[in-house]
């Protein structure tokens, strides 16, 4: 929670709330739905899609997480509304 905030406030990176299933604009000018296929790729490889005005600093925690894990992180995003 250093990194992305559950409230809506800005941080290092962008905040969940509301994320989920929400287009975002990409660093390229590109823009994706934040759905669940978005969202794990972004944890696993946090550099292939970078969301506009956000340094790209986000480790990959796909070596670090269990898929399990990842889609709790996933299942609790979908839950930030």
């Amino acid at each position: 929670m250093a990194c992305h905030s559950a409230d809506g406030s800005k941080l290092v990176g962008p905040t969940w709330k509301g994320l989920y299933g929400s287009e975002v604009e990409l660093e390229d000018g590109s823009k994706v739905v934040a759905d669940e296929a978005y969202i794990h790729e972004s944890i696993v490889d946090p550099m292939k899609r970078t969301v506009k005005g956000f340094p790209p600093s986000m480790p990959p925690f796909g070596a670090m997480l269990t898929e399990d894990q990842i889609k709790d992180v996933i299942e609790y995003i979908k839950s930030l509304k």
